[in-house]
């Protein structure tokens, strides 16, 4: 049998995220306002009753599962594009909207959005249940009218995924928005980063904005630039 090398980021430790006082900050208390639900509640469930419950149980165990996936999603990623190129490309991107789409119908299925919420409102409380809740982050975030915007702290992906390899992740995030367009008003808003803790800030900034021609999607034009970069690496 062939042996493949590993091709993926080296781990290493990003310095600011250990001293950007995530240990600190409160988590879970704001999404109270937007009631929404945790996705795959069934599970969840069974996890805290089964795993949780059990004093010896070691939830570190369930972190390093999820990179586990996570780096194995990646290298999905990339052999696709280095064999497939653009369609083995659009193809894992599509499937991974479908997962991101998917999760959210899930939270928002049967629930009410409390009246009064503004769309800046709304779209950072959205945020901060997909920050916490499906990214198991740690973030600080901010309201200003129709404006929002919110740093993460810590993400369980900072000391292993490298700055290029945080595409994975909004591919699947694209399909979020998709699904909480009703959130967000009329007019939509877009979403856009501004830093990351693998490319060596202290913490992963975006920003939430109405959008200037209802007609584009910000998020999902950088994702097509990142899209041409990939496919230039792997020589597709």
């Amino acid at each position: 049998m062939r042996e493949v090398a590993w091709t993926g980021t080296p781990v290493r430790p990003h310095p600011g995220a250990r001293e950007n006082g995530s240990e600190s900050l409160p988590w879970g208390g704001r999404r109270e306002r937007l009631p929404l639900r945790w996705p795959f509640g069934e599970a969840v469930e069974g996890f805290r009753a089964k795993a949780l419950a059990n004093p010896s149980y070691d939830p570190a165990s369930t972190f390093v599962w999820g990179q586990l996936m996570a780096v194995g999603l990646l290298e999905i990623l990339k052999s696709v594009e280095e064999r497939f190129g653009a369609e083995g490309h659009d193809t894992v991107r599509e499937a991974l909207r479908r997962v991101g789409l998917r999760v959210i119908q899930d939270m928002m299925e049967g629930v009410e959005i409390p009246e009064g919420l503004s769309p800046g409102e709304a779209a950072s409380l959205f945020a901060s249940w997909v920050n916490e809740v499906c990214y198991a982050s740690v973030e600080t975030a901010r309201v200003d009218g129709d404006r929002a915007d919110f740093d993460i702290h810590y993400c369980p992906h900072e000391d292993v995924y490298g700055a290029f390899d945080c595409r994975v992740q909004r591919t699947i995030v694209e399909g979020m928005i998709e699904a909480a367009r009703p959130l967000f008003g009329e007019r939509g808003l877009d979403v856009a980063f501004a830093s990351t803790i693998p490319s060596g800030s202290s913490t992963c900034h975006f920003d939430l904005s109405p959008k200037a021609d209802p007609g584009t999607d910000a998020w999902i034009a950088y994702s097509d630039r990142l899209r041409a970069r990939a496919l230039r690496r792997a020589g597709s």
